[in-house]
C-alpha cells in the first residue's frame, strides 16, 4: 500500500546540526532542494536505512559518490560532502522488501564527520548550510537568471519529453530565484560532477552562472545531435 506522508517537517534553518542522518550514496544523482526525487530501493541495506527512517524522522540524505567509487562500493567509498537533505514524502513498500519511494528536498548541508555504526547503512553527523542568500540581491543575478530562462525555454522547445516539475512557476517573476535555479539545474541533462558543482555553490550568481554554462553546453548537445527535431 502507497503511503503518503504529509508535511511534517520544520524547514531547515542556517546551522542547524543533523546529529545521525542516515546517508544514500548514489553514483550518478544530485539532488536539490525543492524537487521531488522518486527511487526504487532494492539492496538489502538500503532498504534497512529506509525503514529505520520511516520509524525516525523521515530525513535521509543523498550524496553523490565520488569517482572511483566501484572499487569499494561495497564498503564507505568517498563521497561529496555537500548534499541535499530529503524528507520522505511516498512510501510504496512491496512483499518481497524493495519499496519505491518519493523524496522531497528539504535543503543543502555538509558532512562534518561519519559515525561508527551497526547498521549497514550509514550514518553522519550533518550541519545545514545557510549561504543561499549570499549573492541574491543585485544586477548581476538578475543578468544570469534572464539568460538562464532563456536558455532554458530554448531547451525545452528542442526537448518536449524534458521532465521538469512546475515548469509555469520558473518563468514568473514571483517564483524564488534560489528555486528557480535549483529546479532547472535538477531538470537538466548534465554530469552529476557539474550538478554537484551547482549544488555546492552557496552563492546565488555563481550558482547561475554555472547553471548557464551548463544549459549552454545541453543546448549546444541538442543542436549537434538534432534532438528535438520533428
Amino acid at each position: 500500500m502507497t503511503q503518503t506522508i504529509p508535511i511534517t517537517s520544520e524547514p531547515l534553518s542556517p546551522g542547524d546540526e543533523l546529529a545521525a542522518l542516515p546517508i544514500f550514496p548514489l553514483p550518478n544523482v544530485v539532488f536539490f532542494p525543492g524537487t521531488l526525487l522518486p527511487l526504487h530501493v532494492f539492496e538489502p541495506r538500503y532498504r534497512e536505512m529506509v525503514t529505520h527512517a520511516m520509524d525516525t524522522d523521515q530525513r535521509l540524505g543523498v550524496v553523490l559518490l565520488k569517482s572511483g567509487y566501484e572499487a569499494d562500493y561495497h564498503g564507505a567509498p568517498e563521497v561529496h560532502d555537500t548534499f541535499c537533505v530529503g524528507e520522505i514524502a511516498m512510501y510504496r513498500p512491496m512483499p518481497d522488501g524493495r519499496s519505491n519511494i518519493v523524496l522531497r528536498g528539504l535543503g543543502r548541508a555538509r558532512i562534518v564527520e561519519e559515525h561508527d555504526t551497526p547498521h549497514p547503512f550509514r550514518l553522519v553527523r550533518a550541519t545545514t548550510l545557510g549561504g543561499e542568500l549570499l549573492g541574491q540581491q543585485g544586477d548581476p543575478l538578475a543578468r544570469h537568471l534572464a539568460t538562464v530562462r532563456q536558455l532554458f525555454a530554448s531547451i525545452v522547445a528542442r526537448v518536449p519529453q524534458l521532465q521538469v516539475q512546475d515548469a509555469d512557476s520558473l518563468f514568473s517573476p514571483d517564483t524564488d530565484p534560489g528555486s528557480v535555479i535549483d529546479s532547472i539545474a535538477s531538470a537538466i541533462p548534465a554530469p552529476p560532477e557539474k550538478k554537484q558543482a551547482m549544488l555546492g555553490a552557496l552563492n546565488m550568481v555563481d550558482r547561475a552562472s554555472l547553471l548557464a554554462d551548463a544549459l549552454a553546453e545541453a543546448l549546444a548537445d541538442t543542436l549537434t545531435t538534432g534532438e528535438g527535431e520533428g
